[in-house]
């Protein structure tokens, strides 16, 4: 996301990476070559908007934390705000299709007899809290 392929993937880091103008890069996506190959994009323009699309990740914060015993220089405390890092797991589009939001029973047999513990949704917790 939001490239088709691994091999999409690296001809986008190769260009964006090099210090290759937009003008050079439209030349060297019309190579015959470059025609060949299933990219998402054909010319520079279009390779630059699918970057803009790929995640840009959280914001640091940091805060000096007072001690009490007395340091060189100031302790200082880097972190992630918790909510964006919630927010940006559940917008993240590699993992909708892996997010449970019910829970559920997973058994080894069709008898019902053994039952498999995967995750925290098929724990008894889970069912519990639906209650």
């Amino acid at each position: 996301y939001p490239f088709a392929s691994l091999g999409d993937w690296e001809i986008v880091n190769f260009l964006l990476t090099s210090r290759l103008s937009m003008r050079a890069i439209d030349e060297f996506l019309s190579l015959c070559l470059m025609n060949s190959l299933p990219l998402s994009f054909s010319t520079a323009k279009e390779l630059c908007s699918c970057a803009e699309m790929l995640l840009s990740g959280l914001r640091w914060n940091a805060r000096v934390v007072s001690t009490t015993h007395p340091t060189k220089s100031p302790v200082t405390l880097y972190y992630h705000d918790l909510l964006d890092c919630v927010e940006s797991l559940f917008n993240h589009p590699l993992f909708m299709q892996m997010m449970d939001y019910s829970p559920s029973h997973l058994f080894t047999t069709a008898e019902h007899i053994v039952r498999v513990f995967t995750e925290w949704m098929s724990s008894d917790s889970a069912w519990d809290l639906q209650v």
